[in-house]
């Protein structure tokens, strides 16, 4: 009878390991699953950074943001003519040179970063023409905005 009762006992104590280690390894594998899971939303993140920052080529005329407010939802003809007649005086100016700048290409508005602010602002110094001020901007899309690489005058 002892000899049955210890090995019930040392049963019942197997059953309780192994529900144990049953149990862990059923966390194990939520802790697989939920490792994957990350990894999964990290590379749909990536894949959608990569979409988010396209490489563009654009070219138009340079506007600040303060004129070109007033004009980005015109009918792209519109939008065109009115950023091609824009001086670079009034691109100039402090209130303009403090908005920031951008470029109207293809009727389309097209704000740029800091860096494309500063070479704007160089550009516009730089340059002997007073107005139809046409650019080439080459650098990547990002969140509505382009992050410049490089801003040249277009002919």
């Amino acid at each position: 009878m002892k000899s049955t009762i210890a090995l019930s006992i040392l049963a019942i104590g197997l059953i309780a390991i192994s529900t144990v280690r049953g149990h862990e390894n059923v966390r194990g594998h939520e802790n697989v699953r939920a490792h994957e899971n990350v990894r999964a939303h990290e590379n749909v993140r990536a894949h959608e950074n990569v979409r988010a920052h396209e490489k563009v080529k654009l070219t138009g005329y340079v506007v600040d943001v303060v004129c070109a407010a007033d004009h980005t939802k015109d009918k792209p003809e519109d939008a065109t003519k009115f950023a091609s007649e824009h001086t670079k005086e009034c691109a100039s100016m402090e209130e303009c040179v403090k908005s920031g700048y951008g470029i109207f290409a293809d009727g389309k508005w097209y704000p740029f970063d800091a860096k494309g602010n500063t070479l704007a602002k160089a550009l516009l110094e730089k340059t002997t023409k007073t107005d139809h001020i046409k650019v080439t901007v080459e650098g990547m899309k990002h969140e509505g905005k382009i992050l410049v690489e490089k801003l040249t005058e277009a002919d």
